[in-house]
């Protein structure tokens, strides 16, 4: 959209009526006029307040009505020192956050998609100079662009506007959409406050246009175009250089193509940085916020390679906590900031310890925890450890207290119960040494994962639902251990009434150790089994797992230990039937218990290697959700890396619960809605409406909830 131009007019106008019924903007900075029976309620040039007189003087900041005498205001024709620079990307950024937020569906952006595919379109315009006629191919987009605004909307000084040479000058870039690449032209603005600086350019969205550091204009259908090419599990530098390549009509002229697809990434993950979402549009209709069953599965492929990342660990005892909202808002800077100031990726510092999961919101603990900084590699010990934890519960063992609690003859008996070769005539200390090697062993976390190479991260491990949901994913550095399934466990609101993970007995002795209080609610002595496991392992059933008639107990929702479904504490973590972790630890075989049984086709599709044919992702023939979501992917940026992982997270799982209010709507009779109960599930609200004073009315007491699906196993 070009931008309005504005007649300069006198010093002396202030803001009243003219004879013509016109008016003009009554901040004296700017020179807006407008019709006096069409004047709005704010200034769309610089946000004044038109309808309030009163509030005239708030909106210019006392310095600046002296701004005819350039004292205290920057000098746009000096280059801005390091820390003037510095301020400036940061202001820039706070601009761009309060001016850009971007709906997430494309039918709010209706306007603008409609006005992008007019301006694509092209006609030919023929020239004739004397014997010669030639045809040129003419579209509808403009080649220059300028900020309409007059006054910083951060501090509400004025802007200046310069030319080559200046602090905010004309800048060529490349205008790109479906149909055409061609050159363009934007104008800067630069904030001559001299502690904000903020750099304006162009932010509208109404054009179509997406602004990527004023070297490139991307018509926004192509970003929702690249978010497509990742639903379907594609490398978003190749779903961004297919879109290049796909380009129509190309201007005759020299285009590094490598540096455009890294504008237009660069650009894309910006445009995803400032799209509002709901993360908790994305949680299952069945479940809700508290699936009784969660699976575990890990990518050791989806990973950040550490070329351009050097991570580092505090070296001071630090909180576990780590702050989800904080660090998902740093790595959305760190996006918008490499798209607003291009430039070649850095070697990045970044603290691994800050490292947050990511898990719906209304799914997560008000505690969020990541001690990997904790998981130490520890050489293998033999030994039975589950013996050893038993030995712990049974009293017989003290960890914090073995030199002074534990007799020689003690530790010796100890060892020999956990399997552990031990001569007669070793000393006391020795025997200690060999104990806490066992205990400490528990402690770091058993390794459930291969050891990654040294140049990159260990992947990611997620817990879905049985509707192939995610409901939490941990992105690990070091190699994957029993202690990142208990941080995404108790990261989460409610830990689930059953974990199947092929690390059943690791994760079980882990949550022991570091939570023994919490093991002991969850499952007594058992270790997480559903007998004793030092006993004979037993078929069961358990009837919390059986299927409970619809009920909404709002009292069990606030009550962690306890879960809201199965109205019970207790907890299992359980091994997939049939694989290498069950046979070695068989009573955590999930096919001991009769009400998991429905589950074992679901776990086993969930960890084959069958439908992971990466190169055969086509649009024609979509992949399953299994095979996108274990993809192999890197990336050299720890920001597009994290905000990749969980994007896609959210687009797969939002696409399950998208199917499965279709289904719930399809049942639904005239007067029924489909809502969210309180656990987050769906469900159908009947309301009753009754005529009175010839209006219907909505009665709260009217509303009845049903549930309209079923416990159905999901697969793709």
């Amino acid at each position: 959209m070009l931008p309005v131009r504005h007649n300069s007019g006198s010093n002396l106008d202030l803001g009243l009526s003219t004879a013509r019924g016109r008016g003009r903007c009554k901040n004296p900075l700017c020179n807006y006029v407008y019709k006096n029976r069409h004047k709005p309620q704010h200034c769309p040039n610089c946000g004044w307040e038109l309808s309030r007189a009163a509030s005239r003087k708030s909106k210019i900041p006392a310095s600046v009505e002296g701004v005819a005498s350039l004292e205290n205001v920057l000098d746009p024709y000096t280059p801005l020192t390091a820390a003037q620079k510095d301020i400036q990307r940061q202001n820039t950024l706070l601009l761009l956050r309060r001016s850009l937020q971007i709906p997430e569906s494309e039918a709010e952006l209706q306007d603008a998609l409609a006005l992008i595919q007019q301006l694509n379109s092209t006609q030919v315009v023929v020239t004739s100079s004397g014997d010669e006629t030639s045809a040129q191919l003419q579209t509808g987009w403009p080649c220059f662009y300028e900020p309409p605004a007059e006054l910083c909307s951060l501090c509400q000084y004025p802007l200046f506007k310069g030319g080559h040479g200046s602090a905010a000058g004309q800048e060529d870039c490349w205008l790109l959409t479906e149909s055409h690449l061609q050159t363009a032209t934007i104008q800067l603005k630069i904030c001559i406050n001299p502690q904000c600086l903020a750099l304006h350019s162009l932010v509208d969205l109404y054009p179509g246009l997406f602004n990527v550091g004023n070297k490139l204009l991307v018509s926004v259908d192509l970003f929702f175009k690249i978010r497509n090419h990742i639903r379907l599990g594609h490398d978003p530098t190749l779903a961004a250089l297919s879109v290049l390549q796909n380009v129509q009509n190309q201007q005759e002229c020299n285009v590094d193509m490598q540096e455009l697809q890294e504008l237009l990434c660069s650009g894309y993950w910006a445009f995803e940085s400032l799209t509002v979402r709901d993360y908790n549009d994305m949680i299952c209709g069945v479940c809700g916020i508290a699936p009784k069953v969660e699976i575990a599965q890990r990518n050791t492929n989806n990973a950040l390679l550490l070329h351009n990342v050097k991570f580092t660990w505090p070296d001071f005892a630090a909180s576990d906590e780590v702050h989800v909202d904080e660090f998902w808002l740093t790595m959305e800077n760190e996006a918008l900031e490499q798209a607003a100031f291009p430039s070649s990726p850095p070697i990045t510092r970044f603290d691994a310890s800050i490292i947050a999961p990511f898990i719906p919101p209304l799914m997560r603990n008000s505690t969020v925890i990541n001690t990997e900084r904790d998981k130490i590699q520890s050489d293998e010990c033999t030994g039975d450890l589950s013996m050893l934890v038993r030995l712990i519960h049974e009293g017989r063992l003290s960890p914090e207290n073995l030199f002074d609690d534990q007799t020689h003859d003690e530790l010796m008996s100890v060892l020999q119960s956990c399997g552990v070769p031990v001569s007669p005539d070793s000393s006391k200390n020795e025997l200690i040494h060999r104990v806490c090697s066992l205990y400490t062993h528990i402690q770091n976390g058993q390794a459930t994962g291969s050891q990654p190479p040294h140049h990159m991260t260990a992947g990611k491990l997620s817990k879905l639902c049985p509707h192939q949901v995610v409901c939490g994913s941990k992105y690990m550095v070091r190699n994957e251990t029993a202690r990142d399934h208990v941080d995404l466990l108790l990261s989460s609101r409610f830990w689930p009434p059953v974990y199947i993970t092929d690390a059943a007995q690791q994760v079980a002795l882990c949550t022991d150790v570091l939570y023994p209080e919490l093991g002991l609610q969850m499952w007594g002595r058992n270790q997480g089994c559903f007998s004793d496991p030092m006993g004979k392992a037993e078929y069961v059933s358990c009837e919390e797992l059986q299927d409970q008639l619809y009920s909404v107990d709002l009292m069990a929702v606030e009550t962690p230990q306890v879960h809201p479904v199965t109205k019970s504490p207790s907890r299992w973590i359980v091994s997939p039937a049939g694989s290498l972790s069950a046979d070695r630890h068989p009573h955590h075989n999930m096919a001991l218990c009769r009400e998991l049984e429905a589950y074992t086709g679901l776990v086993e599709e969930l960890h084959s290697n069958s439908d992971l044919e990466a190169d055969g992702l086509t649009e024609e023939a979509p992949p399953s959700v299994n095979a996108v979501r274990r993809r192999a992917l890197t990336f050299d940026s720890a920001a597009y890396y994290y905000l990749y992982n969980r994007l896609l997270d959210f687009l797969l799982s939002r696409e399950v619960v998208s199917a499965q209010i279709a289904q719930v709507l399809s049942a639904c009779q005239p007067g029924e809605v489909v809502i969210r109960d309180a656990l987050y599930r769906l469900g159908v609200a009947q309301i009753n409406t009754e005529n009175e004073e010839d209006e219907e009315e909505v009665e709260e007491t009217g509303v009845e909830l049903k549930s309209d699906l079923k416990e159905e196993l999901v697969l793709d």
